[in-house]
Parts: structure tokens; sequence; C-alpha cells
């Protein structure tokens, strides 16, 4: 009995310190923007032409690896502000050391850079093995020097959430590529896909700038105790929550012209689910409008997550429309 228990409390652990839920997005993304946009869009079939089943699981577990590499790095650097910010949640230092921590960060971080260059080589383009160590290099610089530094570490952590989608289909292209016949018969459809692609990483860099503000509001105490510089710590909540606000105004304004490029593009399903996303960024506009307090954003912070969550899974729509 007390071996299950600390072998479930061991895996409860390891999985709240490689934030599974983040995963578990990431790798929806990642398969939704192949499987229902990519795919029905160049009218192809999945794993036959382009990246095969082997290519897409290497380039997906590339991205999981580089990303808990990420985590991991980033509790380790925030001991301090976390024992303040997440009393009593703190993992690194407690469940976990920091040698641990550490070494586990390199197995994951460089396992995931061979990965992405082994796949890099299948498909004859060993010099995207590049992108593995910038993402990896990133999220280090992120950890030691940007999150602590005004809007610097927001932009850096929302524009590699935006990646994983570019990812997709910049493998899938070059893949594709190997096989003449089928990408001649495929080129006129690429601007569909570039469009549909810029849509979706545009969502995911707004909402997660929008999400990342919001948490240096929540972890305001913390990084202010710890001299972490962030945009709130420098400029206060106030200023904070007017960014917030601008991003999410903007995110709104943009949902309303991506409304309008499905209406005249006939994509009905899609011009319809975006009134959900309309909606949802409504309430959180008026929430943010309202909050005062850690709690209005920690609520903040789940709405927009179920936000990302129904952006990506808009994506399924595609499929039907096509």
């Amino acid at each position: 009995m007390t071996t299950t228990t600390t072998t479930t409390t061991t895996m409860t652990t390891f999985l709240k310190l490689i934030r599974w839920p983040n995963l578990i997005i990431i790798v929806l993304s990642m398969s939704f923007m192949l499987v229902f946009i990519i795919k029905p869009g160049l009218d192809i079939k999945v794993f036959s032409d382009g990246l095969t089943f082997a290519e897409f699981a290497l380039l997906v577990v590339s991205t999981l690896l580089i990303a808990i590499g990420g985590y991991i790095i980033n509790d380790v650097s925030d001991i301090n502000t976390d024992s303040i910010n997440k009393p009593g949640k703190n993992i690194i230092g407690k469940m976990v050391s920091v040698e641990f921590a550490y070494r586990l960060y390199w197995i994951t971080t460089c396992t995931g850079i061979i990965t992405g260059a082994l796949l890099s080589y299948l498909i004859n383009q060993i010099n995207f093995s590049l992108i593995f160590v910038f993402s990896a290099g990133l999220l280090w610089f992120y950890s030691q020097k940007y999150k602590c530094q005004p809007l610097v570490g927001n932009i850096v952590i929302s524009f590699l959430s935006s990646l994983s989608f570019a990812l997709v289909w910049l493998f899938e292209f070059y893949a594709l590529s190997n096989n003449a016949a089928v990408f001649v018969n495929v080129q006129s459809d690429f601007p569909l896909i570039n469009r549909l692609l810029i849509i979706y990483m545009g969502f995911a860099f707004m909402v997660s700038l929008l999400r990342e503000v919001i948490k240096d509001i929540e972890d305001y105490k913390g990084d202010n105790r710890f001299g972490c510089l962030t945009f709130t710590v420098k400029y206060g909540i106030s200023a904070s929550k007017l960014i917030a606000l601008i991003v999410a105004y903007i995110s709104l304004f943009s949902s309303g012209l991506i409304q309008y490029y499905f209406f005249n593009a006939n994509f009905n399903l899609l011009f319809s689910a975006f009134f959900l996303i309309d909606l949802l960024l409504i309430v959180i506009i008026g929430l943010l409008h309202k909050a005062s307090s850690k709690p209005n954003y920690t609520r903040l912070s789940l709405m927009i997550k179920i936000l990302m969550l129904v952006g990506i899974l808009s994506m399924i729509l595609f499929y039907f429309e096509i």
C-alpha cells in the first residue's frame, strides 16, 4: 500500500513538474493543424503524402521535450519567487532536488534537439536542426534573463507558443517537396494554408501574450520581492492591466476580421464558431475591467486557457468546410 502511494505521489509530482495540461494543448495544436487544416486543405491523405506518422511523431516529441526542458529550467529559476507567489506548491527544492531538476532539464532538452535533428535529416533539411537549438536557447535565456525584462519575456513565450503551428506546416511543406508530382499538384492550395496558418499563429500569439501579462500581475508580489523587473514590477499593476486590456481589445477586433474572412470564403462553420471566441473575449474584457485582486487574475488565467482550447478545437470545423 505504501509503495503504491509513493508511486502515485511521484507520478503526480512529475506530471505537475512537466505541466501536462500545457503538453496536451501542444499535441492538440500540432495534430489538429496537420489533420484538420493542412491535409484537407491540400486534399491529401494523412501520413500518405508529406510527413509519415513516424516523422510527425518525431516532430511532436521533439517539441514536447524542449517545452518540458523549458518548464523545468523556469521552475528552477523561480524557486524564490514561487515561494511567495505559490506558497506550499513549490516542487523543485521540496519534492524534487535542484540537482535532479538540472539533470532532467539537460536530458529532455538535448534529447529534444537530437530528435529534431533526426527529423530534419529525414526530410533532407538538416539545417532545420537550428530551429530546435534556437527554441531551446530562447527558453534558457527566458528563464535566466528575458522573463525579468519588461514585456520581452512575455513576447518570447508568446512567440514560442505560436511556433508549434508553423513547425507543422514548415516540415510538411519540405516533406512534400521531396515528392515532385504531389508537390506540383497541391501547390495551388498553398495560399489557403498560409492564410489559415497566419490566423491560428496570430490567435495563439495574442492569447498567450494576454495570459503572460496577466500572469505577471498574479506574480507581482514575489517578482517585486526578489527584484524581477517585469512590466508589472517596473510600471505598476494599473499599467499592466491597461496593456492586458489593449491586447484583449486587439484580439477581439482581430477575431472580427477573421470572421469577415471566413464569411467571404464561405467557411460558415468557422464563421459561427468564432462567435464563441468573441463571447469569451468579451467576458474576459469585462472581468479584466473589474479585476482588483490576485484571485480575480487567477480566474482570468483560467478563462484564457479555455479561450485557447476553443480556438484550437475550432480547427476541426475546417475539415467539414472543404
